[in-house]
């Protein structure tokens, strides 16, 4: 199709190297995308433009819900505010616009009397609104990117689970060869494993096991 629409007579080892970039998406799904740019495009689409209108398809066939403009979340936000308090509104949220929301969420405790700026408070959230939407949206785009990628995934999920346990507090510090001292998880104890690998009699384990509730 892209040789037939753009009269292009593209080299062998290049278009085995469309092949292997494209050869992850759906053929059908594909093959739409192509006729898309065929149709808007006056120039040989490249594989990320591909990859692009492939993923916009998918989305809209899928059903995917957009994220809402910087605007519209603050409408949402602001809405909420006002129906639900300050002490419940927050929770009414959810996702980006929550994520954003915290930041700005103390200008509408009452105790703030009539000092509260609402043309402050809107363009400070929108500011954040659209810099995280970009990171959500780049977010998205890796993550899809290696959704068929068993070693990156497994690499993802090792590190979302250290990163869980540091936030949690289980975490210690170490050297590395350079000399310097970071920051890593440490990995939970199974105590109950131990205490069985323990030289202790089978009484003595079964005390333990019972205080700790094992």
């Amino acid at each position: 199709m892209l040789q037939i629409a753009w009269s292009t007579d593209i080299p062998k080892e290049r278009m085995k190297l469309y092949v292997s970039m494209l050869a992850d998406i759906n053929p059908v799904t594909l093959e739409q995308a192509v006729a898309n740019l065929i149709n808007r495009s006056k120039f040989l689409p490249s594989i990320a433009e591909i990859r692009e209108e492939c993923s916009a398809l998918s989305a809209f066939v899928n059903a995917h819900e957009e994220l809402p403009t910087a605007q519209d979340a603050w409408e949402r936000v602001y809405q909420v505010a006002r129906s639900y308090g300050y002490e419940k509104g927050l929770d009414k949220l959810e996702g980006l616009t929550k994520q954003c929301a915290k930041a700005i969420w103390k200008s509408f405790d009452p105790q703030n009397g009539d000092n509260f700026n609402e043309t402050s408070c809107r363009a400070q959230f929108v500011k954040n609104y659209e810099v995280q939407e970009i990171r959500e949206r780049e977010r998205l785009r890796l993550s899809n990117s290696i959704k068929d990628n068993h070693l990156l995934l497994k690499a993802r999920e090792k590190a979302e689970r250290e990163r869980a346990l540091i936030s949690a507090g289980q975490k210690q510090i170490e050297m590395t060869s350079t000399g310097n001292l970071v920051e890593v998880a440490k990995e939970p104890v199974e105590v109950a494993k131990v205490i069985e690998q323990s030289n202790l009699s089978d009484s003595g384990k079964e005390l333990l096991k019972q205080a700790i509730g094992g």
